[in-house]
């Protein structure tokens, strides 16, 4: 059984992969672990975002909005790391895409350059901020242990890739045409829908992801063992789901992803509606235990002891699956009303 099992799910031959040559191959493998990198990097810069933006929500609550000010305007390279490690996990996702590749070099040109533009930005406000007083040292340790000073070194780093990347494509462009891995088209009548919840599904991922890391450290499990444990693996499902959708869904075959979509679908459904009712019991026990708990790794959702974020991020695999699963009923669907359309001999 699992020998069928495996060659049905990870047959080699499923997989666009198997049809790329040696060069292709190469720069698949490259983005994909570009992809992972700035995948690790966004999740803990966007917590560091939610710890920065709590403050301001917290000030707000309060009635402090000089002090929301005042924080917003010290943690805006904080603000701006976020927006630019999200932007370049988006655009590395999207580097796989069924375009010319006149048009993607030259679309990832564009992007390259306005990350690097983002990147001075933030430099130079860090300089000055530094040099008014705004910051009291290179470090001063909150919202994180380097701070500004690990802001200053994301931003030196993004600076390197952006050049780094212009020259790469500079070269590759020269030796056009040259064809880059991809990966299936986006409809066009449904591209901004899919976009938008792609995008939405990858910022609760990435928060996710994060908030599994740093809950394994900061977490009294002793307290609240079976909500933390349930949560934690609410987070981690988050981001496994988005594992999966990235590196096979997107890698199969058209034909196999027609196939593979329906049955994928249906486990994550079971899966996630398990997660969910396992959520609910572990609430029941202690209902103190998101404001408690759910504080050190959610905290803007009890900046203003609205805890709707908690449950958005639990419902979050359910939603995926379900959309999975009703895409791979119409896929089926229209599988089966070609196959009968189709001329008897």
């Amino acid at each position: 059984m699992g020998e069928v099992l495996m060659k049905k799910f990870f047959n080699k031959d499923n997989f666009i992969l198997s049809t790329f040559d040696k060069g292709q191959k190469r720069q698949s493998l490259i983005i994909s672990l570009a992809l992972i990198v700035f995948f690790v990097f966004s999740a803990f810069t966007f917590m560091n975002g939610m710890y920065a933006f709590a403050d301001c929500i917290g000030s707000i609550v309060c009635g402090s909005f000089d002090a929301a000010g005042r924080d917003a305007l010290r943690s805006l390279p904080i603000f701006l790391s976020v927006f630019m490690s999200i932007w370049a996990m988006l655009l590395l996702h999207a580097a796989f895409r069924n375009v010319s590749d006149e048009k993607r070099v030259k679309s990832l040109k564009k992007n390259a350059i306005a990350l690097l533009a983002f990147a001075g930005v933030n430099l130079v406000a860090i300089i000055i901020m530094l040099a008014v007083g705004k910051f009291h040292s290179i470090v001063e340790g909150s919202p994180s242990p380097l701070y500004p000073l690990d802001s200053i070194l994301y931003s030196l780093i993004f600076v390197a890739l952006g050049i780094f990347t212009l020259v790469y494509l500079s070269k590759l462009q020269e030796k056009m045409p040259f064809i880059l891995p991809q990966r299936g088209t986006i409809v066009k009548k449904a591209r901004g829908l899919y976009c938008t919840f792609v995008s939405f599904w990858m910022l609760i991922s990435v928060f996710s992801f994060a908030a599994f890391a740093i809950g394994l450290f900061i977490t009294d499990f002793g307290h609240y063992f079976f909500y933390a444990l349930v949560l934690s693996l609410v987070y981690f499902t988050n981001a496994l789901y988005l594992g999966v959708w990235e590196f096979y869904y997107n890698e199969l075959k058209d034909e196999k992803k027609k196939e593979l979509l329906f049955p994928l679908a249906l486990v994550g459904v079971i899966f996630a509606v398990v997660i969910i009712a396992l959520y609910m019991i572990g609430l029941g026990t202690n209902l103190d235990a998101p404001s408690n708990f759910g504080f050190g790794t959610l905290p803007v959702a009890f900046a203003a002891s609205v805890n709707i974020a908690t449950l958005i991020v639990v419902a979050t695999p359910l939603i995926v699956a379900v959309v999975a699963l009703i895409k791979g009923l119409l896929l089926r669907k229209k599988a089966t009303s070609s196959e009968e359309e189709k001329p008897q001999e």
